[in-house]
């Protein structure tokens, strides 16, 4: 039985069905359960020029994705009712969302992290992996890898 459960959201289709999946399994342990989203910096540092204009009239880029973070997980956060849940923003300054979602995953003794995975191919996921196979190679804890359904 799971006692602390991490789902990890973005804008997807498949997220969308993890954070269901998720909240099943919180009712149905009787577990508390983290819905976290990485806002992911590092590609403001790749491609500051191309986002830097996106962002808003202060120009501030980072604290547009935590805005638009904290927006999805308040939305995340509707459909907790009855559950134990807690949103996270978590920030991926300098290294992979997969290494920010495991290092919050230890610190808050999660034995179970749940994310959609998209099963999209292509030269980026073949070279660098996807964030769902990143997490099942690293993390120290069981993840549940979910498909849009």
């Amino acid at each position: 039985m799971y006692k602390n459960i991490l789902v990890a959201i973005d804008d997807s289709a498949t997220s969308l069905s993890a954070l269901k999946e998720a909240l099943h399994i919180a009712r149905t342990s009787s577990a508390k359960l983290y819905i976290a989203h990485v806002a992911d910096e590092t590609l403001l540092n790749m491609h500051h020029h191309v986002f830097a204009h996106m962002a808003d009239a202060d120009n501030n880029a980072v604290a547009t994705l935590a805005k638009a973070g904290q927006q999805l997980l308040d939305e995340a956060m509707k459909s907790a009712s009855g559950i134990d849940a807690e949103p996270l923003l978590l920030h991926a300054s300098n290294r992979r969302v997969s290494e920010t979602i495991v290092e919050k995953a230890k610190e808050l003794n999660v034995d179970l992290i749940i994310v959609g995975r998209h099963g999209q191919r292509g030269l980026a996921t073949l070279i660098l992996g996807s964030v769902a196979e990143q997490l099942a190679k690293i993390a120290d804890v069981s993840v549940l890898l979910v498909r849009k359904h």
